[in-house]
C-alpha cells in the first residue's frame, strides 16, 4: 500500500521547509541557523500532517524526527518520495539511540540525517540550496506587471 494520500496536480503555494517533529526543538535550533535566509518553516507533529503539506508545495524540503513509533511509517514514505514528489527532498533526525538507523534512512532516499540539534549548519545549507532552486510558481501576465511594479499590487 502506497503512503500517498494527497498528491496535487496544481501545486501553488511557494516552497517551504516543513518540519515534523514532537517537541519543537529541531524547529527552533532551525529558526535560529536560518535567521535572515527569507527560508519560510511549517511545523507539524505527524507524519500524515508533514505529507499533505508536501502535497501542497511539491518543491518542499521536508525534516522528519524518526522515532521508534514512526520508523516504519517513515522508511516506507521515504521510498515513495521520489516518485509522488520528484523535486521534494527529505532530511531525518533523530534522537542518538537510533543513530544505527541512518544507513536506513539514507537508502531510503534521506539526504542527510543527524542526531544532534548543535550540528545544523550542513543542513540549513542544504535546505537553503534547495528552496533557492526552486522555480517561482507560474504567474500570469498581470501577476508579472504587479510584481514588477516597485510599489506591488497593494498600490501603496
Amino acid at each position: 500500500m502506497r503512503p500517498m494520500e494527497l498528491v496535487s496536480s496544481s501545486v501553488t503555494a511557494v516552497s517551504r521547509l516543513i518540519v515534523c517533529e514532537r517537541s519543537g526543538e529541531w524547529s527552533a535550533a532551525l529558526r535560529v541557523e536560518l535567521d535572515g535566509s527569507g527560508v519560510r518553516l511549517w511545523e507539524c507533529r505527524r507524519l500524515a500532517e508533514a505529507w499533505a503539506a508536501l502535497a501542497e508545495t511539491n518543491s518542499a524540503f521536508v525534516v522528519v524526527e524518526a522515532t521508534r513509533e514512526n520508523l516504519d511509517e517513515l522508511l516506507e514514505r521515504l521510498l515513495w518520495m521520489s516518485r509522488d514528489f520528484p523535486r521534494a527532498r527529505a532530511a531525518v533526525v533523530a534522537d542518538r539511540d537510533l543513530a544505527r538507523c541512518e544507513w536506513l534512512a539514507r537508502e531510503a532516499g534521506a539526504v542527510h540525517f543527524l542526531v544532534s540539534p548543535r550540528r545544523l549548519a550542513p543542513l540549513a545549507g542544504l535546505v537553503a540550496r534547495h528552496l533557492a532552486n526552486v522555480p517561482a510558481p507560474p504567474q500570469t501576465f498581470v501577476e508579472r506587471i504587479w510584481a514588477s511594479l516597485p510599489w506591488g499590487p497593494s498600490g501603496t
